[in-house]
């Protein structure tokens, strides 16, 4: 292993990781296909889906959301999502030689896989929540932009933070790094549970489409994500800000209003019980129950 990568926590940036993927054709062609699928299935469909309607649009929200306050100062912590899965593909391919290569190449046929999995659902009913109307800024300005905000259940933000945290968990095990395990998948947690937060704190997702993205993710790939591991993510819900254990890179965008202490019990709670609600029916066809959810929610007139 690298041992600027185990002594340092390093993770490399995109630039550094998009030039190995270029060199390495196993990498390349993987991340070509991982690229197309994303524009055609997330948001080539959305705006085809926005002009041409002919797919159901739930409406998501729950009256918990408005306890927690927008702030737009989290969304540089929303938009890593993606550059954060990608360090992680980074971590591997640059750290670890061929043997890294490899996993990284897994690794990004998982998240194309990932959003082939969702898109059964988005197909067939759509989603979306209250947005605000807020443009200030580059950042809000891209976001209304490009996402038309109509595949909110299952969240595919949460869906890839928590996919990463546990196939860079799995892949250390893997390696047999026990020394830096904790220290690196904590290191990782945090940072997937920060941006997890954010999705909440800029209003892009429900509480709601948290709990059908932690159902999805057991059924996307259950040996790697477990119940156990759903319900720690809801319990680790909001702790990042509120304990001021905050990932070093994310510090400058944390700043007040955060969510009530009284709000966070019952938000976890709500996502616990939805979620349950969806794992209990034990339907062979995991998108049942999410579907048959979205029947029960008013349409988006």
């Amino acid at each position: 292993m690298n041992t600027k990568m185990a002594n340092k926590n390093y993770f490399p940036g995109i630039g550094k990781t998009v030039i190995v993927v270029l060199l390495h054709p196993g990498l390349f062609f993987r991340g070509i296909r991982c690229i197309c699928t994303i524009l055609n299935k997330f948001f080539l469909f959305q705006f085809r889906s926005a002009l041409f309607p002919r797919i159901p649009v739930s409406r998501v929200d729950h009256i918990l959301d408005e306890h927690i306050p927008f702030n737009p100062r989290f969304v540089g912590i929303y938009l890593d999502f993606t550059a954060f899965w990608i360090r992680i593909a980074g971590f591997f391919s640059i750290g670890y030689g061929k043997t890294g290569r490899k996993l990284a190449a897994n690794f990004i046929t998982s998240v194309t896989n990932l959003y082939i999995f969702a898109f059964q659902i988005y197909r067939k009913n759509l989603s979306t929540t209250a947005r605000p109307l807020y443009k200030k800024g580059f950042h809000f300005k891209l976001i209304h932009l490009v996402d038309p905000h109509l595949m909110c259940v299952p969240s595919l933000h949460v869906m890839l933070m928590v996919h990463s945290y546990t196939v860079f968990r799995n892949c250390i095990q893997k390696l047999g790094e026990e020394e830096t395990l904790h220290m690196l998948a904590e290191k990782v947690f945090k940072g997937a549970m920060a941006i997890i937060e954010a999705v909440l704190y800029v209003k892009q997702h429900s509480v709601n489409c948290i709990a059908a993205a932690l159902y999805a993710m057991c059924r996307f790939d259950p040996e790697l994500f477990s119940s156990a591991d759903a319900e720690h993510i809801v319990y680790s819900l909001f702790d990042t800000g509120g304990s001021g254990d905050i990932p070093p890179e994310y510090v400058r965008y944390y700043c007040e209003p955060f969510v009530d202490p009284q709000d966070i019990i019952k938000i976890r709670e709500q996502i616990l019980t939805l979620y349950r609600h969806f794992t209990e029916t034990n339907s062979a066809d995991w998108t049942i129950p999410i579907l048959e959810y979205l029947k029960t929610m008013p349409l988006n007139n």
